[in-house]
């Protein structure tokens, strides 16, 4: 397995082999600090990035790494960098790594597009058997991005390295193989194909509260489900008055709401995932995927240590993905009533 420097394009993102001629634009975006947080090197200052950049540059030279230039290909600015390093051709393994989004582009289609790119070109051209990744513990909005391509979490490093401050990092890890390859590849060609619609071409709108309309479709909704039947419309509406958050999504056309999901927390240890719904006609389209990375994803959530939901056991794969397992040390679900 040979990896050589080459563009990588597409709808969204051109990856472009890093040289030093990318510095300057990197400096426009990549000052931040808060984009090293997380990082064993902290770049804030021209200096630092051109040192960055030299040893991206050894890196490859060295035949361990593959260093990139993310293109916006809309305004043709710089993005940000990734990179395949950790390059082991006698195993046929790679890392992505290395990767920053400058916050213009977060939350964006930048970084699922880039993982696109590059895992199709490890497993479709250099012939990958495992593609890696990895991110600190702590990071919790890197470490639910990563589930969202369809990696698979593997375990924790602890005390793996030393962040810039001096702070000890635990590491996770994940992977995707060849064989997972053709689903993964499925899912993010799916959600790249949501993202290229204009707005209001039928695609789901996200609504953070329901209209009265809405709040009936929700009771609609919770009748076609074994756990919820016989929920009464006032039901619903004691409830919704009671529920912080919720994540819903509406039909963008007719406004009708389609997905639903509520979430109940003490803002630190615990969030309980609860009433993940989607309607049977908007099934099979990616939405129960936008309603977990709303929730994994939403600002009130961001320090919670632990994510539990109920679900029936054909749901186990689909949760699975997102990090979820199946705790089985004793403890029991009980209800009254």
């Amino acid at each position: 397995m040979k990896i050589e420097p080459v563009t990588l394009e597409g709808r969204h993102v051109r990856l472009e082999p890093l040289s030093p001629s990318h510095q300057a634009a990197l400096c426009e975006v990549g000052l931040d600090p808060e984009l090293w947080r997380w990082t064993p090197m902290r770049v804030t200052t021209p200096e630092e990035m051109a040192g960055y950049v030299r040893a991206a540059l050894a890196d490859q030279d060295a035949g361990t790494a593959l260093p990139f230039a993310t293109v916006d290909r809309a305004s043709n600015r710089v993005a940000g960098s990734t990179r395949f390093m950790n390059i082991d051709g006698p195993s046929r393994r790679v890392e992505i790594g290395s990767t920053w989004i400058a916050r213009p582009w977060q939350r964006s289609m930048t970084n699922t597009e880039a993982k696109h790119l590059m895992l199709r070109h490890a497993f479709e051209t250099l012939g990958c058997m495992r593609v890696e990744l990895k991110t600190d513990s702590l990071n919790r909005r890197s470490r639910n991005a990563i589930l969202r391509i369809g990696a698979r979490e593997e375990g924790t490093l602890r005390n793996h390295m030393l962040t810039w401050s001096g702070r000890i990092r635990h590491t996770v890890y994940f992977s995707i193989l060849d064989s997972e390859w053709p689903r993964v590849k499925e899912d993010l060609e799916r959600k790249l194909a949501r993202g290229t619609g204009a707005p209001g071409e039928g695609r789901p709108r996200r609504v953070d509260t329901l209209s009265e309309t809405q709040v009936e479709d929700l009771h609609r909704l919770y009748q076609n489900e074994w756990w919820t039947e016989g929920r009464t419309l006032e039901d619903v509406r004691r409830m919704l008055d009671a529920t912080r958050i919720l994540v819903a999504f509406a039909n963008a056309e007719t406004d009708r709401l389609i997905a639903f999901a509520r979430v109940i927390t003490d803002q630190v240890y615990k969030a309980l995932v609860l009433d993940v719904i989607v309607d049977p006609g908007a099934r099979k389209k990616g939405l129960g995927s936008e309603l977990m990375d709303s929730i994994l994803n939403h600002p009130v959530l961001a320090q919670v240590r632990h994510f539990e939901l109920y679900c029936r056991p054909e749901l186990i794969p689909f949760y699975e993905r997102w990090g979820f397992k199946e705790i089985g040390d004793g403890l029991l679900f009980m209800r009254r009533g």
